[in-house]
């Protein structure tokens, strides 16, 4: 019978040299109650990914698609950004790669803006739903970037380069929709192919609250049964 450590195969053998996975893996002193709660506030990210990926699933919007696409090429941009600038971490045994600038802050500076730049032009009829959904985003962005240097991920420099750009990326994705790819049709040109109408895929711009339209049409459906 072989002890835990001689083990082969998908576990670990003596002086085998393992690796966390890094995507979720923070480290915080121990005892350290702030430093816990922050390195939560690091997955923030992930959890925003998952929740997008989610609203592309279930209601099948344009807009939804749209937001993920950009989020991703904002990713890209900030790896390509990493590659030129070369600068490390403040802490290389943290974490592999380069540090500037901390894509957790470019990806929520870009989630912040967009999300905020959305409501504020969309959604029109609940103003203080809209302003209570802009300030969430807003803290958590601010605790993102918070707990990459709390944490000795990235200095003050990286988070704010990051968070800079990710406001900048996400103004200009929103830009570019609205002003170049609804303009051109190639949004309505994408809805008009077989894989977009055989997906159910649709584009809710001209409702001002589609949240509402369905809520109300989900009661008037309910009453007449």
């Amino acid at each position: 019978m072989t002890s835990g450590n001689d083990r082969h195969g998908g576990t670990f053998t003596a002086g085998t040299e393992l690796r966390s996975f890094g995507l979720t893996h923070f480290q915080y002193s121990d005892g350290d109650h702030i430093g816990m709660v922050l390195a939560l506030a690091s997955l923030f990210p992930i959890f925003l990914i998952v929740m997008e990926v989610t609203i592309v699933l279930s209601r099948r919007e344009i807009a939804g698609i749209l937001l993920l696409s950009g989020q991703l090429l904002n990713e890209a941009f900030n790896l390509v950004l990493k590659l030129i600038i070369r600068e490390e971490r403040p802490h290389l045994h943290l974490g592999d790669g380069y540090g500037m600038p901390s894509s957790h802050a470019q990806f929520m500076g870009f989630f912040v803006m967009f999300s905020t730049v959305y409501l504020e032009t969309r959604i029109t009829t609940n103003v203080i739903h809209k302003r209570a959904v802009q300030m969430g985003a807003a803290v958590l962005g601010v605790l993102v970037a918070a707990s990459r240097v709390y944490l000795g991920y990235h200095t003050v420099m990286q988070v704010l380069a990051g968070g800079v750009v990710g406001l900048i990326a996400g103004l200009v994705w929103y830009w570019l929709i609205e002003h170049v790819l609804y303009p051109s049709g190639l949004v309505e040109k994408l809805l008009d192919t077989f894989v977009c109408q055989w997906l159910l895929i649709r584009d809710s711009r001209g409702i001002p609250d589609i949240a509402l339209i369905e809520y109300r049409l989900s009661q008037k459906v309910s009453k007449q049964k």
